[in-house]
């Protein structure tokens, strides 16, 4: 089971790594789409990216001279910005909607001064150095500051208390608002579309502002006026900016939900594969047991989708999940094999059962019969019975009571045996002798007088703790078992040898009938009475399952060797003390 372990661990900790394997490269993925996508929408709308990525989309290098894209040409004037291509030397390579004020070639350092406001300049610039086929562009982006314009505008458009339409106007279209403070910082006007106004205006304030200018999509323009000492702050809002963000946004939002949908299904079609591939051997395993418990031991058709079993009680190697769990398979199996042998004994016992009880019932009547018999004649008949009459009569009542004694004695023995309930009276004792006397007891028995007995001692002394009385039973059985299964005229050799480690082995050896394989393999069995065509079938039919019996509570084993036609030896071994 610890393999099983094992490989339980290995599966679910592969199945881990997978899963995180799984969601990195999801991750990767999602990482790499939002790029290309930031890129293709930096191309889009160049107005509202004024990075490296969308200035390198601004133009293309055709026949070594660059020339600015269409995209960014038709934006520009929507922008209200304008585009030049400058090289190294300062020099303008191409440009779009650039104005007349802007110059067309740039002294060493002009350009910078402008771009770090230096020098007064009409434009709020955008530099970046971009790098084309080994070839160095500088890409130079301009657009008059709105809030600037929209200050300048408004500015003579103020009579002290409202603001002219003129005035409106001009906020409108730079989407800008006005606010008006007093010396004091108290917000005196309000205009335009600046839906959160500050109430007061502060040096803090403003300087946060300017901070802060570069990093939003806003504007401030801010004006004082040394006569009424107020403050005017003019704001704008990239509306274009910040649609362009709404879509880098979008962009984000929806690869993520993607992703996250993606990671959801996957982790839903993996607790599928995993209901699946460990659900299936699960049921197969549930089916076989309830099969077992139902007491059909009959090997299930199929292991699994398409695995089917081998022909006999192989079954082919296991596939897939299966084999997570091929030592519980194989002990189920085992068990199955089990209790189907378990159910044949129990049938055949109960077979052999009620063909011993049918025996033994017709062999108890027959005596029970002549008992009867005679005693009704003494009951009932006015005769007057001579004394060699009765003795006969006596005679016949003590053997039938006898033969019906010793069949429940045989009855009660072998019960007793199987119960682990005799106890034995185990002596060390004279092997050659109990069994030579076992055997004489034979030879002078008028019974056995057709069949030449023989005994074959060992050669040298034999001792070994045996309980006397029912060592010669063993022997006693074995030997009419021999002869009332044999005709007359049977040879019996009965021979004791002795066995290294100080033990011996007894053997019955005949050359009469012999048994055939099934007589042979239920020769132990309870209840069961070997036949043959010149012997009636009369007896317990548990002797030889008692000989056995004795036989292992003495320590030893019984090896049997015969063939129809060719005899029988059976072979008693003891091992040392």
């Amino acid at each position: 089971m610890n393999r099983i372990s094992r490989r339980l661990t290995f599966q679910f900790v592969a199945q881990l790594v997978l899963f995180i394997l799984v969601m990195a490269l999801g991750a990767l993925i999602l990482i790499v789409y939002i790029g290309l996508q930031t890129e293709k929408h930096a191309a889009q709308n160049p107005e509202g990216l004024p990075g490296l990525g969308a200035f390198r989309s601004s133009f293309a290098v055709k026949g070594g001279q660059p020339v600015v894209d269409a995209g960014w040409a038709s934006s520009l004037p929507e922008r209200g910005g304008w585009l030049q291509i400058v090289n190294p030397e300062g020099r303008v390579l191409a440009s779009s909607a650039a104005p007349a004020d802007v110059p067309g070639q740039y002294a060493p350092g002009e350009l910078f001064a402008y771009w770090k406001k230096k020098l007064p300049f009409p434009y709020a610039l955008t530099v970046n150095r971009v790098e084309k086929d080994s070839t160095t562009y500088v890409v130079v982006y301009g657009a008059k500051r709105k809030a600037d314009e929209a200050l300048q505008q408004v500015l003579p458009a103020f009579d002290g208390r409202a603001l002219s339409p003129a005035g409106e106007q001009a906020l409108r279209q730079q989407q800008a608002s006005l606010s008006i403070y007093d010396a004091d910082g108290r917000l005196l006007h309000a205009f335009g579309e600046e839906q959160a106004v500050r109430p007061e205006a502060t040096l803090g304030d403003m300087l946060g502002s300017a901070s802060a200018a570069g990093k939003t999509e806003a504007e401030e323009a801010v004006h004082f006026d040394p006569a009424t000492r107020q403050t005017w702050i003019v704001r704008t809002s990239d509306g274009m900016a910040a649609e362009a963000r709404e879509g880098i946004d979008q962009i984000i939002s929806n690869a993520f939900l993607a992703y996250f949908i993606g990671l959801a299904a996957f982790i839903l079609l993996l607790s599928y594969v995993y209901g699946v591939r460990f659900g299936r051997p699960f049921r197969a395993m549930l089916e076989f047991i309830e099969q077992l418990a139902s007491g059909n031991y009959a090997q299930p058709p199929r292991t699994g989708k398409g695995k089917s079993r081998g022909s006999g009680n192989r079954l082919r190697k296991p596939k897939g999940t299966f084999r997570l769990f091929r030592e519980v398979n194989e002990s189920l199996e085992g068990l199955r094999l089990e209790l189907a042998r378990s159910e044949q004994l129990r049938n055949r016992l109960e077979q052999t059962r009620e063909e011993w009880i049918t025996g033994v019932s017709h062999d108890l009547k027959t005596p029970l019969s002549s008992i009867s018999g005679y005693a009704h004649v003494l009951e009932s008949a006015p005769y007057s019975w001579s004394g060699e009459e009765l003795q006969t009569i006596g005679r016949t009542l003590r053997e039938k009571s006898d033969f019906m004694s010793e069949l429940i004695e045989d009855l009660s023995l072998t019960y007793r045996l199987k119960n682990n309930a005799l106890p034995l009276d185990r002596k060390p004792s004279d092997v050659n002798e109990v069994v030579r006397r076992a055997v004489v007891a034979f030879m002078n028995d008028p019974q056995a007088a057709s069949y030449p007995i023989t005994f074959s001692p060992s050669g040298s002394p034999v001792t070994y703790p045996i309980d006397r009385k029912w060592f010669t039973r063993i022997v006693d059985n074995m030997i009419s078992n021999a002869i009332k299964h044999n005709p007359a005229q049977t040879a019996i050799d009965i021979a004791v040898k002795a066995e290294p480690s100080q033990g011996f082995s007894v053997t019955i050896r005949d050359n009469g009938a012999g048994m055939d394989p099934k007589t042979l393999d239920r020769l132990f069995d309870r209840y069961y009475r070997g036949t043959n065509t010149e012997e009636t079938t009369s007896g317990s039919g548990l002797g030889m399952t008692i000989a056995k019996q004795l036989t292992l509570a003495h320590g030893g084993e019984i090896a049997v060797r015969s063939e129809p036609g060719e005899g029988t030896e059976i072979v008693l071994r003891f091992g040392g003390a």
